[in-house]
């Protein structure tokens, strides 16, 4: 049963006399256990609502459009915090952060709920067979599952738990339910690259094409890895081969599917030092938020403007933007081919101390670093990306605000999106 919060003014539920306050235990005749629920019974036409109010039950019956809203807004309640996570990874990014950092970071989430909403990907090691059934009868799709392996008994290694193992059976169950899903492989130099990635992705092509796609990730490793599984970076030959393997399966997929079916993150083109695919291999950048095609759409965007308006050179200006190692190259060349002509910029790669120089992500730097690196430099303005800070552009990694990052530097700071847009647009105003 679920809590109504507020009805929206002159909307189907609020000319059907629902309030505030009202509890639906069922829709339809089914119980709801959240807003999952909720959503996939209200896309009917035809509704009847069983309503508790003041210990008194009754129904309401609707006739509507099919997935025309309501107009109902539930308690928080509705969606629960997220399902933490069964496993113990040994290449689990959460235990190699130090403390101090914000708290949200330390939670390990791992929830079918929030993967159909949001986005997060899931492993469902902790989806019991009850909860299953429910996806399937949701038609909860897409969803975002991480992989790793398909090889049983290294999936159960890899995520140290022993449900890990039946992971293809639960993808083909779902594909045969009509249910499909974008996938996810961290990947771990000479443990599941190599002849199990070759097995993995040979696996997962059989899925297509509820296989919407698989990214391949290199493992974030931090220096506070004490006592923890040992792992490597990817090198230049390792990176390589696992883009050549991905390359085979992409022409496969193409061939068959009319997809390229994997797509190795950003990183590892920059470690192998291949030039990244053009925008038509992305496929509409299924996989954006895990680092799959972001330079080519930053860079893409970039140029696709039009030219910088005409500016007064008189009034020229020096601006500071720091980013990660990895994108710096890639940065420089950018803004050495296309920067207004009152403009002098200065393009600071930030060396990750806070974790560890093998993280080289723009995401990840700290205001610790930020400050140690640019409190000598001298500008007119420094231009920050959004990606840095938290969703509501305040708190870095490391728990220091922007505004305490702005008291502990002497030039101003803008922060700006995360896009070759938001670069642009910054450059033009300034």
């Amino acid at each position: 049963m679920l809590t109504v919060a507020n009805i929206v003014k002159g909307s189907i539920a609020d000319k059907h006399s629902l309030k505030p306050k009202d509890i639906i235990l069922k829709i339809n005749g089914e119980d709801l256990v959240d807003i999952i629920d909720y959503q996939a019974l209200t896309g009917s036409e035809k509704l009847t609502i069983s309503v508790l109010r003041d210990n008194q039950t009754f129904d309401v019956h609707i006739k509507k459009s099919a997935h025309e809203a309501l107009g109902i807004e539930l308690t928080a309640d509705a969606f629960p915090p997220p399902r933490e996570c069964a496993n113990n990874c040994i290449f689990c990014f959460v235990k190699q952060m130090p403390e101090g950092m914000r708290p949200s970071l330390y939670i390990r989430d791992d929830d079918w709920r929030h993967s159909l909403v949001m986005g997060n990907f899931i492993t469902l090691t902790n989806v019991g067979e009850r909860e299953f059934n429910r996806i399937i009868k949701r038609k909860a799709s897409p969803l975002y599952i991480s992989v790793q392996a398909t090889d049983p008994d290294l999936r159960v290694q890899l995520l140290n738990n022993k449900n890990a193992g039946n992971i293809m059976q639960r993808l083909i169950t779902l594909k045969e339910n009509g249910i499909s899903y974008h996938l996810q492989l961290v990947l771990l130099p000479g443990i599941n690259d190599g002849p199990q990635l070759e097995r993995t992705l040979n696996d997962l092509y059989t899925l297509l094409p509820n296989a919407l796609s698989v990214a391949l990730v290199p493992v974030g490793l931090t220096k506070f890895r004490n006592a923890l599984y040992p792992l490597a970076t990817y090198t230049k030959e390792q990176a390589t081969e696992v883009l050549d393997i991905s390359e085979f399966f992409q022409k496969k997929a193409m061939a068959n599917f009319n997809t390229h079916f994997a797509y190795p993150s950003d990183e590892f083109f920059c470690i192998a030092e291949r030039p990244v695919p053009d925008a038509s291999f992305y496929e509409g950048f299924p996989q954006i938020e895990n680092g799959v095609g972001m330079i080519r759409q930053f860079e893409d965007e970039l140029y696709s403007n039009p030219d910088f308006l005409e500016t007064d050179k008189s009034a020229a200006k020096k601006v500071l933007i720091p980013c990660g190692t990895m994108i710096y190259p890639h940065l420089q060349k950018w803004i050495s081919d296309y920067l207004p002509n009152n403009i002098e910029a200065e393009i600071i790669p930030i060396k990750n101390y806070y974790f560890g120089e093998t993280v080289s992500v723009t995401g990840l730097i700290t205001a610790t670093d930020l400050k140690n690196q640019l409190s000598n430099k001298q500008g007119d303005v420094i231009l920050l990306a959004d990606s840095m800070l938290d969703s509501d552009n305040k708190l870095f990694l490391d728990n220091i605000s922007i505004d305490e990052l702005r008291n502990m530097l002497p030039i101003p700071i803008q922060v700006i999106e995360t896009s070759g847009y938001g670069l642009y647009d910054a450059l033009n105003l300034l």
